[in-house]
């Protein structure tokens, strides 16, 4: 059930029956379905009939492990196709007490507003007074504002907000709960912004009664009894969490990009192994139903000088590769301060890290001045220049108005200017979304993932090449990966139609996850829930028969019609592609010195996932793969011929 409406005036209920729950299920393959269903193609993503949907599941929300999660789905100011973004924390559990699966925005306020779910009515407020402010500052005054009988039972409050960068339309603004977890990527923070909504209030949480209470419970316990025996899940527990992901693997292994990617990070001579991060740990964010605690406080500000919220200094996995490394930041407390800023803000901390990698390239190579820079000279490690950029961009001030266009856009007004030719292939993105800090050299499922994925580059498009790998790879990481087909390591760097089996059965599982907003550091193949457990946890909470077929069809349903999404925006074959470093520029650093991506192969690669996929070699998915999954109502050529 969702309630759906211009964020201006009326509002609608809309209850689809128990088959439509079974093919769509929820999160970004429910949210693709609406946009597909009820947006015409071609619309503007920052105009007022694309929609903005905040997106619960089948099984999301309610208390048990890895479900306090929620999709933000739209199209995209970046890529102008399908966005899609989830987000873990208490938002997530409160959306599904709300008692609606999915809360649906369309058209523009007349003034800046707030909308209220509150026990099943969705009322829409002045903002006023709050536009301008950072998330942190809007989100206490609506605490302070919806919170007067929190005392009462499931009277307490959730909120998601933007910050100034959602009000300025940055493309790559960012939707922020808790203070500091984000729905990240893609823009979705600007579409919330050109909707002049400025916040989201949950107000009350009476969740669903499970089918089975006693096997949710005994779930529950299973869960936690495995976590503490599973290797990986206790690296993201222990402090200081997946926020050290630079140091995950062994320090001869390149699997962090330095310098947008012109080297590769050697993480024994760097700030970022996991031991400097303990100087600034500050606790954890905990999820509903979940004792993984992955979404550590990693905070760099004294407490006497602190002066914003605490819970600001939440910070996820992407954001140190993406705001150290790649801007050549050394220092890791200027990292966390840029952190801090970006949850503020509401900025996607990834985006902006290569918006400004990019810039700082083109800056050294000369396609950028200092007359165009508002004196600044934006070079790889100057870390005085930082803080202020990132104030810039947020606030489309100076230079930081043309980086707030993301890095494709930028390189494009770049180039040109005579001396600016040959920025674009300085902005490392594809279709439009900026690249992530986990390499694709030296993990080619990740490479082919970034390069295909509907959603463009994202680092948990399937699990990554390192865990599988034949020197580096976790010791349990089989265990669950043979029930999928998975029967052997492959090392990392291997390129071939042989891994494409791999990869699809990798991003399919967590393609499924993203259906069902199921976390997927929870998940199989090397977290806790195997797939035996998963099909359990659907059953205990939906009361459904229903098995891991059906799991993995969720999966595929999804990335089939996201597929259709955005070749009806305009994105085909020729966008499933990667920069053209990743093909010509070498690793510098360790054991996989030398390598890059053999382009040939790549090709072959992406032809073979075509076909696995049951797409034609144009990358469509053919009539009889649309039939299979009751997806021909979208199919464009049946569509056409009516």
């Amino acid at each position: 059930m969702w309630a759906s409406g211009p964020v201006a005036s009326t509002s609608r209920v809309e209850e689809p029956g128990e088959n439509w729950y079974r093919l769509y299920a929820g999160g970004g393959l429910a949210g693709t379905y609406l946009l597909m269903r009820d947006t015409d193609a071609g619309v503007d993503p920052l105009g007022p009939e694309n929609l903005l949907v905040f997106a619960s599941s089948v099984i999301a929300g309610n208390d048990g492990p890895g479900l306090a999660r929620f999709s933000v789905v739209c199209k995209s100011p970046l890529s102008g196709g399908v966005a899609e973004t989830r987000c873990e924390g208490p938002f997530g559990t409160w959306l599904k007490g709300s008692g609606y699966d999915a809360v649906v925005f369309r058209g523009r306020a007349a003034s800046p507003s707030v909308a209220v779910l509150d026990e099943g009515r969705l009322s829409v407020d002045d903002a006023g007074a709050l536009w301008g402010k950072n998330t942190a500052d809007a989100t206490e005054a609506l605490e302070r504002r919806y919170e007067s009988d929190a005392a009462a039972p499931g009277r307490g409050v959730q909120i998601a907000a933007i910050g100034q960068a959602g009000e300025n339309l940055v493309r790559y603004a960012s939707i922020v709960t808790s203070y500091s977890i984000q729905a990240a990527r893609m823009g979705v923070g600007a579409v919330m912004g050109s909707k002049n909504l400025k916040a989201v209030v949950l107000r009350g949480c009476a969740l669903p009664a499970p089918a089975d209470p006693a096997a949710l419970a005994a779930l529950r316990v299973e869960f936690e009894e495995k976590m503490r025996a599973n290797t990986l899940a206790m690296w993201q527990k222990d402090p200081p969490g997946f926020s050290a992901s630079a140091d995950l693997s062994d320090f001869d292994t390149a699997y962090i990009g330095y310098e947008n990617y012109r080297s590769n990070l050697r993480v024994e001579h760097s700030n970022y192994t996991r031991a400097k991060y303990l100087d600034y740990y500050a606790g954890h964010i905990g999820c509903p139903g979940c004792p993984n605690d992955c979404m550590k406080l990693i905070d760099p500000r004294p407490e006497a000088a602190r002066g914003g919220h605490p819970l600001s200094a939440g910070i996820h996995q992407e954001v140190t590769g993406a705001l150290g490394p790649n801007i050549g930041n050394p220092d890791l407390a200027l990292m966390l301060r840029a952190n801090v800023l970006c949850n503020e803000y509401g900025l996607d901390p990834v985006s902006l890290g290569f918006t400004i990698s990019f810039a700082m390239e083109a800056f050294e190579r000369g396609m950028i001045g200092v007359d165009q820079t508002g004196g600044r000279e934006l070079r790889f490690g100057a870390a005085e220049v930082v803080e202020p950029l990132i104030s810039d961009i947020a606030n489309r001030r100076g230079f930081g108005d043309v980086l707030a266009e993301g890095s494709r856009r930028a390189a494009e007004r770049i180039a040109a200017a005579e001396a600016g030719a040959g920025a674009e292939e300085l902005a490392l993105h594809v279709k439009g979304v900026e690249m992530v800090s986990f390499e694709p050299r030296t993990q080619t499922n990740l490479a082919l993932g970034y390069a295909t994925a509907p959603i463009g580059p994202r680092y948990d498009i399937c699990e990554h090449d390192w865990d599988f790998d034949v020197v580096s790879g976790w010791e349990h990481t089989l265990e669950y990966s043979r029930t999928l087909g998975i029967l052997e390591r492959l090392p990392m760097e291997y390129v071939g139609v042989d891994k494409v089996r791999t990869y699809k059965v990798l991003n399919t599982i967590w393609s499924a996850c993203d259906a069902l907003d199921l976390c997927v550091f929870a998940s199989a193949p090397t977290r806790v829930l195997s797939m035996e457990m998963i099909t359990r946890l659907v059953t205990a909470l939906t009361g459904w028969q229903t098995s891991s077929y059906e799991f993995m069809r969720w999966g595929e349903r999804r990335n089939h019609l996201m597929r259709l999404y955005n070749l009806r925006e305009g994105l085909g074959a020729e966008d499933d592609t990667l920069p053209e470093r990743f093909f010509t520029t070498p690793i510098e650093h360790g054991r996989l010195r030398g390598t890059v991506i053999d382009r040939d192969r790549f090709d072959e690669t992406i032809g073979a996932y075509y076909e696995m996929m049951g797409w034609d070699e144009q990358g469509v998915p053919r009539a009889a793969t649309l039939l299979d999954h009751q997806l021909e109502w979208a199919d464009p050529r049946t569509r056409a011929s009516r």
